[in-house]
């Protein structure tokens, strides 16, 4: 059960109804007093940087206990792409030079990848039947070639959920590293990195971590953090980040040697505020409350006749319904004249809820999809 004084959490702003936590999370209560102790710690002390670091690392400490890792083996950048760009700047390609990713991933992903090509990287992008993916599917294209195997954990196109532990077990069999984006899962369902195996995992904190963008993190497994060397890398993947005039790379000992520059401060208190309210009302707690949501939508849809592009089995979606409209980017935003926020994507208009919604948000916001399913 959500505790009462979370279904309050949202800033009053007028709006009727925040479904659009795959975007962008809203305002919080928690978010808005984060911002005021920035402007605060700024105003009082001017330029805090110990404080600052020290804020950092504890960031870094909460997103490492969402997946149940070591501090030490997370590290902070400006976004999922710039994240995901350092790993992919620390591997060779040799004889094993294979990608192998799907069309369900975020289109960052895919790019990263097909620009490895210019150093020697040969990538398979996997289709989607139906808007969803089979393990066999990655299982026939695995081989010994196979450097990488990437797989989204929720896809943002429609909620779509793979096993990840699955794939990422099929991917070592054939000795290729693993890698999966949980940014449309962490938050809203448990996940232990150690416990799947994987070897990298990103996830960045504006949406359902509700946060603010400026900010990710990377989850590099600790044996892999002691033998790669990243080549796209700012001062503070080195152990002395302030050594003026060096002759010599001397990288971190932790994930911090993936690091670039100076992260986004604000974002940064804004992440702690996001993880702090998940931990504190719990992950499975959150979980329960947003396929229940996500339960009630799907069955709305047949009585106002939508068809929906996301998987009907709860086991094979994550928090995002997606439903079938004409033109989904002009009805999100005619939505967002009434006060209904949703986001667009691809052929459908993505409903997506959070442990703050109600079953009265997902009627209000169906009810209207239905009957604009034409505009």
């Amino acid at each position: 059960m959500i505790p009462n004084e979370y279904r309050n959490i949202l800033v009053e702003n007028g709006r009727q109804v925040y479904l659009a936590a795959c975007s962008h999370s809203p305002v919080t209560k928690p978010l808005e007093d984060s911002m005021e102790r920035y402007k605060q710690d700024l105003m009082e002390f001017g330029n805090p940087w110990d404080l600052w670091m020290d804020k950092v690392k504890y960031a870094i400490s909460l997103f490492a206990k969402l997946i149940h890792v070591r501090p030490s083996e997370v590290f902070p950048s400006f976004s999922v792409s710039s994240a995901l760009a350092s790993v992919m700047s620390s591997l060779k390609y040799g004889r094993r030079n294979g990608i192998v990713v799907s069309d369900m991933e975020y289109p960052t992903t895919n790019f990263i990848f097909l620009a490895q090509r210019r150093h020697g990287a040969r990538v398979v992008t996997l289709r989607n039947t139906g808007f969803t993916l089979s393990v066999d599917a990655y299982k026939r294209v695995l081989g010994s070639r196979t450097l990488l195997t990437s797989a989204v954990h929720v896809s943002s196109l429609n909620g779509f959920r793979q096993d990840v532990a699955e794939i990422c077990e099929l991917a070592h069999d054939a000795g290729s590293l693993f890698y999966t984006d949980a940014y449309q899962s962490l938050g809203t369902m448990p996940f232990d990195a150690r416990k799947s195996d994987v070897d990298f995992l990103a996830s960045g904190n504006l949406k359902y971590l509700l946060g603010l963008p400026g900010i990710a993190f990377m989850y590099v497994r600790k044996e892999l953090v002691e033998n790669l060397e990243p080549t796209n890398i700012g001062w503070f993947s080195q152990k002395d980040p302030f050594l003026f005039g060096a002759r010599k790379l001397d990288y971190s000992t932790t994930a911090d040697r993936f690091q670039s520059g100076t992260l986004s401060i604000p974002s940064v208190y804004a992440a702690i505020s996001g993880m702090e309210t998940i931990l504190d009302i719990g992950v499975r707690n959150i979980q329960s409350r947003v396929m229940a949501l996500t339960d009630h939508a799907i069955r709305l849809a047949e009585e106002y006749r939508l068809k929906t592009i996301t998987p009907l089995t709860p086991g094979k979606r994550g928090a995002i319904v997606s439903f079938i409209v004409k033109h989904p980017h002009k009805l999100e935003n005619k939505l967002r004249s009434e006060g209904i926020i949703t986001s667009s994507r691809g052929v459908g208009i993505r409903v997506a809820p959070h442990f703050y919604n109600t079953t009265d948000d997902i009627d209000i916001a169906v009810s209207r999809i239905g009957s604009l399913r034409d505009y």
